[in-house]
């Protein structure tokens, strides 16, 4: 029986109630054709457990596919700004969905224990966090070191939705941009995929033919996500859905994009396909003369760049598109040698101008070396990365990291992004830099409402970057280390929830003549601008 189906069919391999992933990461390269077809054939009762990759996710959660899910990270950031999947998010402040959230290290570590036929694997990292306690996770003391280690239970889907570049007749497939569908393949029980196209022969496969059940052969079947090599995501389309999405419209963008065309191919002209919808100027950001500080994102991404020393080892994570230009920064200034990583699976691409996106592919093309996403958790274990950047909703005065929500777990009042692979991740960071916009006391707060990451005695030193001031974790306490210009100290303690220490530090030094210099070449639009 030939493997190569149409949509249609490959789409009902998965039966209501299901246990599926998906390939892709953030806005690349996700299984858009498979899910939207699965949506046109009324499809329930779904389990789904994801890497970050929330858009195939929030779509079926918008048109009541699911009634489970898992997942590490709902948020992603593109030209409209930072986006947490609204209709995911609506569903869980709701009440409406089963979920959980943990980190993306232990959802990897579970996926690994099912490839190896194993009943679980260690995920060392978050025995600190919260997520410890809501998910209530095991954990095994090490009989040599002695070490309290958590553990992961294997995840085995049904099956695993995937995308790729090429196919060919005896299932083969070829991914020029591998993020981790070659565990999800091998974690899963079937393989059910679409392909930009069909070869005679791939001599060197991603996934090997005898892991893939069913192949729909699909031009655009990534789209309204990136395909590399192919077309770009399309951030208009992504934002008509977003705009329609966080209004409760769900049901107008599926009926106009979904359930009222009859395939992909009508989607695609409905929607104008690839490149249609793109702007055919760079999209800029509002300009210094715009916003009320123009000097605030200097300094913070000056802040960033100073925390890296030449030759250190950086990596930067999801929706982190102002560290990313802050590791330029530094490579162009004070730190010629560093080594960056970026989670697109990058090792030192080339960086030549600001982008509203962390996470674009095209970073693969200009890069020394390529890696998967959990190869990136395994550098961190292994002591590889030197500093490494983090975002936060809150922070508390001893350091802990709220990115979960605000509010009660059970039912959050405001359901945040998630941690990504901070709770596992932080741990093992000698130099931690954690980025904190805004600095009001709703985001340095006395405690934080959930601790998504916490500090470790493997953290050498721990720095909060705010756009007032810098400040440093010293005896487990957060101590004032310096204040930007123009922010007093009246000021900052007003702004700070929590008694701030430190009262006789000095001023921040200016961003100096090289380095602004620098930094308008990098981002000559100013997207900056807009990021903070």
């Amino acid at each position: 029986m030939s493997r190569i189906v149409t949509l249609g069919q490959a789409a009902a391999e998965v039966a209501d109630g299901a246990f599926v992933t998906f390939g892709g990461f953030q806005l690349n390269r996700a299984p858009m054709a498979l899910v939207s077809e699965m949506i046109r054939q009324k499809r329930r009762g779904l389990r789904v457990v994801t890497l970050p990759n929330p858009l195939p996710l929030d779509l079926l959660v918008g048109a009541g596919a699911v009634a489970e899910a898992e997942f590490g990270f709902l948020g992603f950031q593109y030209d409209g700004g930072f986006v947490v999947a609204p209709a995911t998010r609506r569903a869980i402040e709701r009440g409406t969905i089963r979920w959980r959230e943990r980190d993306v290290y232990e959802i990897v570590q579970g996926l690994r224990a099912a490839a190896f036929g194993l009943p679980f694997l260690p995920a060392p990292g978050g025995e600190e966090s919260d997520y410890r306690k809501v998910n209530r996770t095991p954990a095994a003391r090490d009989p040599g070191g002695g070490e309290e280690t958590l553990l992961a239970r294997a995840i085995r889907p049904d099956v695993a939705l995937l995308h790729a570049q090429e196919a060919d007749r005896e299932g083969n497939l070829l991914v020029s941009d591998l993020f981790a569908e070659d565990l999800l393949a091998r974690a899963s029980a079937r393989v059910v995929a679409t392909a930009e196209r069909l070869v005679e022969a791939i001599e060197r496969p991603t996934i090997p033919g005898t892991l893939v059940e069913k192949i729909a052969v699909v031009p655009g079947g990534a789209f309204p996500t990136s395909c590399h090599r192919f077309y770009p995501f399309s951030a208009d389309h992504v934002r008509a859905y977003v705009r329609a999405a966080s209004e409760d419209r769900v049901a107008e963008y599926l009926g106009r994009f979904v359930t009222g065309v009859a395939g992909h191919a009508e989607f695609l002209r409905a929607s104008g396909g690839p490149g249609a919808w793109e702007s055919p100027a760079r999209p800029s950001g509002p300009g210094p003369e715009s916003v009320a500080d123009p000097a605030a994102a200097d300094r913070l991404v000056v802040g960033m760049a100073r925390s890296i020393a030449d030759g250190e080892v950086v990596a930067t994570g999801v929706a982190s598109a102002l560290p990313m230009l802050a590791v330029a920064l530094a490579r162009a200034t004070r730190a010629p040698r560093l080594t960056y990583i970026n989670c697109v699976g990058a090792v030192d691409p080339e960086v030549a101008s600001a982008s509203a996106s962390s996470v674009d592919v095209s970073l693969l093309d200009l890069c020394r070396a390529r890696i998967t996403l959990p190869e990136m958790f395994d550098l961190a274990r292994r002591g590889r990365i030197d500093v490494m950047f983090f975002g936060a909703s809150q922070v508390d005065r001893e350091g802990r990291m709220n990115l979960t929500c605000i509010g009660d777990y059970g039912r959050p009042k405001v359901k945040l992004p998630g941690p990504a692979g901070s709770s596992s991740m932080r741990p093992f960071i000698p130099k931690v830099v954690i980025i904190v916009p805004r600095h009001t006391p709703r985001s340095l707060v006395e405690r934080v409402d959930f601790a998504t990451a916490v500090g470790s005695p493997r953290n050498r030193e721990t720095l909060v970057l705010t756009d007032l001031a810098l400040l440093r974790l010293e005896a487990g306490r957060l101590r004032l280390v310096s204040r930007h210009a123009g922010a007093s100290l009246a000021d900052l303690r007003s702004r700070t929830g929590f008694a701030l220490e430190g009262a006789e530090a000095p001023e921040t030094p200016e961003p100096t003549a090289e380095e602004i210099g620098a930094l308008r070449r990098l981002d000559p639009a100013g997207i900056r601008h807009r990021m903070i």
